[in-house]
């Protein structure tokens, strides 16, 4: 992770990943064949940690009163997450966006997962099942903010700008029609 967060992954070799890792060529590939293996597992792990916490946010914080509640906290982990760990995540991303890439496969997967998170909290708030693409479009301006944030150096106010204007957002996507 550390290699691919520093040098990014067209410059990242084997060599850096052996040399960071304090393993030996053989060993490596025993596990993996090749930096794009590497990566792929980078991705799977990075995303299934965000996956567990959202999914272990408490659904009891999911009132009456204020329904949103799990859908603030999901984009609230969803864009600190991003930002904690954005020059990995930086790379990741760029990998995972392109069609051609190993990565491209995993991303849809993650989507797919991100997209349930979003139809289970229409369903909380009891609205009617909204168009596929109304989830889509939600899921993937929260994916481009994400992006924004990472191109350069976000503040703190320019994260909670984005975390307020998603949160707009996603309320009058899922319940405010």
């Amino acid at each position: 992770m550390k290699v691919f967060a520093r040098r990014g992954f067209t410059a990242t070799r084997v060599e850096d990943v052996l040399d960071e890792a304090s393993v030996a060529r053989r060993t490596f590939y025993r596990y993996f064949t090749s930096k794009e293996d590497v990566l792929a597992a980078v991705y799977e792990l990075a995303t299934g940690e965000l996956l567990d916490a959202i999914d272990a946010i408490d659904e009891t914080s999911v009132s009456a009163d204020d329904p949103m509640a799990g859908v603030r906290a999901g984009v609230e982990l969803y864009l600190d997450f991003h930002v904690e760990n954005a020059a990995l995540l930086r790379v990741l991303v760029e990998q995972s966006m392109r069609s051609d890439s190993p990565l491209a496969g995993h991303r849809r997967r993650f989507r797919a997962r991100l997209l349930k998170v979003l139809v289970r909290a229409a369903e909380t708030c009891r609205v009617a099942p909204l168009d596929g693409f109304t989830y889509v479009a939600l899921l993937s301006a929260l994916e481009g903010v994400a992006l924004e944030l990472l191109e350069g150096a976000a503040s703190p106010s320019d994260i909670l700008r984005a975390k307020h204007a998603l949160h707009g957002l996603l309320a009058s996507g899922l319940v405010g029609r």
